[in-house]
């Protein structure tokens, strides 16, 4: 071969090396919905007095629940602003607490006998320690406030609040308004349950965590079973029913977007938290804005769900659960990998939230009925009786002393029965 054959042959196979290297590394833009949703995230900014009062809602009885919650913010983005996404090694600053309540006093509502043994509290009111109306007071003040937003920066060690403290903050409250409706103030405990549901429904909508979003929807679900309760033992008047749950109160919009967000940061750091082997393997077979996008389908589908009715979710849910495709093949091997790791079916918390709707309907039943035994003729007549989700079907009685609805998912919590 000549040197000048030689010379072409050599620029030619350096071009066909550097155009298939080149199209092996190359990688997605990022799609137009994964824009809008990430640039959404980034755009919420501002002061949230709320969630600084949440953060620190464990605060002891003699400190303010805000100072604790900005120390354990700024502690956080101290340690985040020297790490990444992908490092989970936090570890919160060690506090003094407000002593958490327990005992049976806070057995679940729902829980076989234990409302019965609530009622029979001779003494309900001695038994509720000052820290407890410590606790009930920031809990009411919490509901009360106007600006929540999540203020952590997204990470895999991104730390909740102590939400079990919202839990139990609600549970006094609930044992408040039974004392005072057994003292003859049933229209203050009827009011304050009325105003609860009110204030938790708008928090509801603001709530931009999907775990918070989740304890929400718990604690509307038992503000619903406290009142129907209260009603059917001739505690509190019949209570109002309450209007049908909007698209904006179940609607898992914020919480998804920045469930997502955290995954989409996730793996676009991932290639800069490894190095040597684990780096070059990353580089030759992970295309992280090809795995981003592509990851983006059940977060999607789990909003679109969630701001349907609930006869439109139910048909939906019978459709395969959507996932993330396989994209890129051998160039995204280790991204695929990734995307076939099964996570939660982020359906059923769009399910969760329709229950809400089932919970209502059952209020304005079980309300309406007499004392005593009831026939099925009576509940034909009432429009609340029929299914959210099955239209053509009306609520049983369980055979347990509850009324329920049938349900394309599993109900949980008490979700979708109401005690009659």
């Amino acid at each position: 071969m000549r040197p000048g054959q030689a010379a072409v042959l050599i620029v030619c196979l350096s071009a066909l090396l550097f155009v298939g290297g080149y199209a092996w590394l190359r990688d997605e833009p990022p799609g137009a919905q994964v824009q809008d949703w990430q640039q959404q995230v980034q755009a919420a900014t501002g002061e949230s007095r709320a969630y600084l009062f949440l953060n620190g809602i464990d605060a002891p009885f003699d400190e303010q629940p805000e100072a604790l919650g900005a120390d354990r913010l700024q502690h956080y983005e101290r340690w985040y602003a020297g790490r990444g996404v992908t490092d989970s090694d936090y570890s919160g600053p060690t506090v003094a607490s407000l002593q958490f309540p327990e005992g049976r006093l806070f057995c679940r509502v729902e829980a076989p006998g234990c409302f019965d043994s609530l009622l029979a509290q001779a003494d309900l009111g001695s038994r509720i320690a000052p820290e407890w109306f410590a606790l009930q007071r920031r809990y009411w003040n919490f509901l009360n406030m106007d600006d929540y937003r999540t203020l952590t920066s997204v990470s895999l060690a991104e730390p909740l609040p102590r939400l079990t403290y919202i839990y139990a903050g609600q549970r006094v409250h609930d044992l408040l308004m039974l004392k005072m409706a057994r003292d003859g103030q049933s229209d203050v405990a009827q009011g304050g349950l009325r105003e609860e549901l009110r204030l938790l429904r708008q928090q509801l909508v603001r709530a931009d965590n999907l775990v918070l979003k989740m304890l929400l929807g718990r604690l509307i679900s038992d503000n619903l079973e406290w009142q129907v309760r209260l009603y059917r033992h001739g505690l509190i008047p019949r209570p109002s029913v309450p209007e049908p749950f909007s698209a904006a109160e179940r609607s898992l919009l914020k919480p998804m977007q920045r469930e997502f967000y955290g995954i989409a940061q996730m793996y676009a750091q991932l290639p800069e938290s490894v190095s040597g082997r684990e780096y070059l393997g990353l580089l030759l077979f992970f295309r992280p804005q090809m795995t981003i996008n592509a990851s983006l389908t059940p977060y999607v589908r789990a909003v679109e769900l969630s701001q349907l009715e609930p006869h439109a979710f139910a048909a939906a849910l019978q459709e395969p659960a959507p996932g993330p495709a396989s994209v890129g093949g051998m160039r995204n091997r280790a991204g695929n990998i990734l995307l076939a790791i099964a996570g939660p079916d982020m359906r059923l918390y769009a399910g969760r939230l329709h229950d809400l709707e089932a919970k209502r309907r059952l209020l304005a039943v079980v309300v309406s009925l007499p004392p005593g035994p009831f026939d099925a003729e009576q509940l034909a007549n009432m429009p609340d009786v029929r299914n959210p989700y099955h239209p053509t079907q009306l609520a049983e009685p369980d055979g347990r002393g509850q009324l329920c609805f049938d349900g394309p998912h599993d109900a949980g919590f008490n979700g979708r029965c109401m005690p009659l």
